[in-house]
């Protein structure tokens, strides 16, 4: 079948982009093995000097600002544990929400990795394929859970939507798997690519139908197509939509951007460049270099042939220089300024012993980074929370749960404020006036965060202080 490894438009336009931030992000020995697609040729060297263009690049430095950049992020992000609710029945998402092992919090700051070098992920929810249970105690002898899983965007090769009603729903969804298949003495591991297909199929009056298809190759290496697979909720009811959402950068449509760090990566790239530069001009011009001014050809003959010792008791008989280029600092400057351009990028996130910054200025060179991954973290949460309800769906009876029951937030507050001695004394002041319970102060000292108790928890420490039930403010 040739049409199953078409793709999608859109996804043949920024594949090479993806690949081009995961290598940045990886580091320096990626980066390298990848030779000439990061470190083009210099015109200089001519064609065919192969030696040379090694030397070349074994001495160019890259500098891994955007990977650890991406790290500091999703420090940043998830300085705070997310906000979880659920119902007993699926505690499982806490230790394997995946089926690989990864928690739900590790799920989310996976996704945000995503996010932040694709632009987007996909997120989908699956169910093993066994029979309706009659009650709860069943579903635990089956060991049938839900599982949220991430999907890269460079997996998902095709997709499409359709228009029902009013509403756009995803109608198709094409995904690349790898499978690992061990040989008989376990020994060996065997890779294979696979495709699973999702489409939301017209059933007729109106009617959806969501449906699973798995594509394999055979021994000619030809597509195959499986059974067509009708996943069902926990009562036995066929899905009418997809349980699978893109998350994004902007929103969780299906639309692609550019990813959040691919424009540190690409001066992360051309600062690499500058670097092999650099070092060549280093190397070629760092060195000494015997001159002599006068010579004769009748010397040069008496060198080539008898060599010239520098530092021997024996002389010359001609005027011998020993000379140092001068440096050129151009390609040291430019690297420089890119250094500073990462930095307001968002490589500031990570750097150290920087001057010490007032807040406005702090909060200044942070609101757009943060905007952009606040953004993030908000479309990751919405889409967790979808997930969750899908995940309800295939295994409760009852799916419709209040957010106290059923809810996944991550904290947009990202940075963890600096001690203030002026507000610790203000608040001190502020205690000693009776206006705040000492409890804020106390808290505010010992970890530089204000209270996040509603005034209202506020006012009744106060009052309770004041008629002197709880002088403790606990």
């Amino acid at each position: 079948m040739k049409g199953i490894t078409s793709k999608h438009a859109d996804y043949l336009k920024h594949i090479n982009l993806w690949i081009k931030v995961d290598d940045v992000c990886e580091g320096q020995e990626v980066i390298k093995a990848k030779g000439k697609t990061y470190l083009p040729v210099p015109v200089t060297f001519g064609d065919g000097d192969e030696e040379r263009f090694k030397e070349y690049l074994s001495r160019a430095v890259f500098y891994g600002v955007t990977g650890r950049t991406l790290n500091s992020h999703v420090g940043s992000a998830f300085n705070k544990l997310p906000d979880f609710k659920r119902p007993d029945d699926l505690e499982h998402l806490d230790r394997n929400a995946d089926g690989s092992g990864r928690s739900i919090y590790q799920a989310s700051q996976h996704v945000l990795r995503l996010i932040s070098k694709h632009y987007r992920c996909g997120v989908y929810v699956d169910y093993p394929q066994v029979a309706p249970s009659r009650n709860r105690a069943e579903d635990k002898l089956k060991n049938a859970f839900p599982m949220i899983h991430i999907v890269d965007a460079k997996s998902i090769e095709d997709w499409g939507s359709t228009i029902i009603g009013n509403q756009k729903k995803t109608s198709f969804v094409k995904i690349l798997e790898s499978v690992s298949t061990r040989s008989a003495d376990g020994f060996s591991v065997d890779q294979s690519e696979q495709y699973r297909v999702l489409r939301l199929e017209d059933a007729g009056q109106g009617d959806f139908i969501y449906t699973v298809q798995v594509y394999q190759k055979n021994e000619k290496g030809e597509w195959v197509e499986g059974v067509q697979y009708i996943p069902t909720d926990y009562h036995g009811r066929t899905w009418s939509y997809i349980p699978f959402t893109f998350c994004g950068a902007v929103d969780n449509t299906d639309t692609i951007g550019n990813a959040p760090l691919l424009e540190l990566a690409e001066i992360n790239l051309a600062h690499y460049r500058n670097s092999a530069d650099v070092e060549e001009s280093g190397f070629i011009v760092g060195q000494p270099i015997i001159s002599m001014p006068n010579i004769t050809t009748e010397q040069y003959k008496i060198i080539k042939e008898d060599g010239l010792a520098i530092g021997g008791r024996s002389g010359f008989p001609t005027k011998v220089e020993i000379v140092q280029a001068e440096g050129n600092n151009l390609a040291k400057q430019l690297m420089t300024d890119k250094w500073e351009q990462m930095k307001e990028m968002g490589a500031r996130l990570i750097e150290v012993g920087s001057a010490n910054k007032t807040a406005t200025q702090a909060d200044n060179e942070d609101s757009v980074q943060h905007s952009v991954f606040s953004l993030a973290v908000s479309n990751i949460s919405e889409a967790f929370q979808m997930a969750l309800r899908w995940c309800a769906k295939f295994s409760l009876p009852n799916h419709d749960l209040s957010p106290d029951e059923l809810n996944y937030v991550i904290s947009q507050d990202f940075n963890k404020p600096k001690f203030s001695e002026e507000r610790a004394k203000r608040l001190y002041e502020a205690c000693v006036g009776g206006n705040l319970p000492w409890m804020v102060w106390y808290q505010y000292e010992q970890t530089g965060i204000f209270s996040e108790e509603k005034w209202e928890e506020i006012e009744k420490k106060i009052e309770q202080r004041n008629d002197g039930s709880n002088n403790m403010d606990e």
